[in-house]
């Protein structure tokens, strides 16, 4: 009965949150173009949060000293949201209310499914959010917010399906974060299972958990061979170590969210074998975009790395200035997104080509498999289009 109250009392205040009044349009007469974003940048995910900020402003670092777009400086404004959805609303409220941005981008599944039914009531646009859930964002049908990262329920079929198919898996199962995320996960995870005839095997635990002992027993007691880790990466993290700690050690598999650098150094050699979905053009290529992003990092941070979050947040945000770049003036908030549905196999940057309409906002579907070895990621498939969305 407790628990029932208080999830009442938390439903209805998010409700409040969401139904608030909106700051109207920005003035765009302005020199400059305000951009507002949420991240947990303290709380369970501050190693993603951070690198998603480095990204962001690289990119606004980049974008500025070219002159702005069409004349107008970006000016950034990031909010702290600790990865926690009502947190994210007051940041998201601040941000459009009392910052006046005139678009937002953001980091988290969690956060953003509410964040962004906020928006669409506000009528700012949401561009390209690091996060991603077929029915709750992906395939919502939300006018204002626009994806660039495959929904985690295909990816997870996708990568599954992979393991099984390519990697020698037999008994793959799951442990998932239980929230709108995991459930997108979940359902990837099932249809990959079912469609081979194997059985279905989910651990869920609660957001923020640190030890996943208890659930990493559980998979090693049903004779799992694979982890499909359906959480953030510092939890996946977490997950090797408690497996090692138990001298289990079955192939780990994740989705964009493990495909970072950052993996390694937390895991060392515990990450060897570890396989993951990535979306982004590999450091190596020999992209134009990919020469011009490493040589705008190494300026504005000379002594980072390059990362999948720094790399998604770096080229998401290219994204939003292209689209800002293309409108056609007066600028507003309807104009832009106007032009991103117009887009059809747009070139992307460091995520390749994208496309929208005003029926999908789902940009992006491809991916392929990257792998740990030799303490570095390579890749291990080709691109791989699971087709249209389910």
């Amino acid at each position: 009965m407790q628990r029932g109250l208080a999830f009442a009392i938390l439903a209805g205040s998010m409700a409040a949150m969401l139904s608030g009044p909106a700051r109207s349009e920005p003035d765009m007469s302005k020199n400059e173009i305000v951009i507002g974003a949420y991240a947990g940048l303290t709380g369970p995910i501050p190693l993603t949060g951070a690198q998603m900020q480095t990204g962001w402003q690289t990119a606004v670092d980049e974008i500025n000293a070219a002159g702005g777009i069409n004349g107008r400086k970006i000016r950034l404004l990031i909010e702290d949201d600790q990865y926690e959805p009502s947190r994210a609303v007051s940041a998201a409220r601040k941000l459009v209310e009392r910052d006046g941005v005139f678009l937002m981008t953001g980091l988290g599944t969690p956060t953003t499914t509410v964040v962004a039914r906020y928006l669409e009531r506000a009528g700012v646009p949401l561009l390209f959010p690091m996060g991603a859930s077929a029915s709750q964002l992906n395939q919502a049908g939300l006018k204002s917010l626009f994806m660039a990262q495959p929904a985690y329920s295909s990816q997870a079929e996708t990568v599954i399906g992979w393991m099984v198919d390519h990697g020698g898996v037999k008994a793959p199962c799951q442990i998932n974060q239980v929230d709108p995320a995991g459930e997108d996960h979940s359902l990837g995870y099932r249809r990959a299972a079912e469609k081979r005839n194997l059985p279905v095997i989910i651990e869920g635990t609660e957001r923020g958990t640190m030890d996943f002992s208890a659930a990493v027993l559980k998979a090693k007691n049903a004779g799992c061979d694979m982890v499909y880790t359906g959480m953030p990466l510092e939890s996946s993290a977490r997950v090797v170590t408690a497996a090692d700690r138990l001298g289990w050690h079955p192939k780990f598999v994740g989705f964009t969210t493990q495909a970072d650098a950052s993996l390694i150094k937390l895991l060392g050699p515990l990450a060897e074998g570890f396989h993951a979905a990535e979306i982004t053009l590999a450091p190596e290529s020999d992209a134009p975009s990919m020469r011009d992003y490493l040589a705008q990092l190494k300026k504005s941070h000379p002594d980072t790395p390059p990362t999948f979050f720094i790399t998604y947040a770096y080229a998401s945000m290219m994204l939003a200035a292209k689209a800002i770049r293309e409108t056609p003036e007066p600028l507003t908030r309807k104009g832009v997104i106007a032009t991103l549905e117009s887009w059809k196999e747009a070139d992307g940057g460091l995520l390749g080509p994208i496309s929208y309409s005003a029926a999908d906002h789902d940009g992006k579907k491809s991916l392929y498999i990257i792998e740990v070895k030799g303490g570095r990621w390579h890749k291990v498939s080709d691109w791989i289009d699971p087709g249209p969305a389910r």
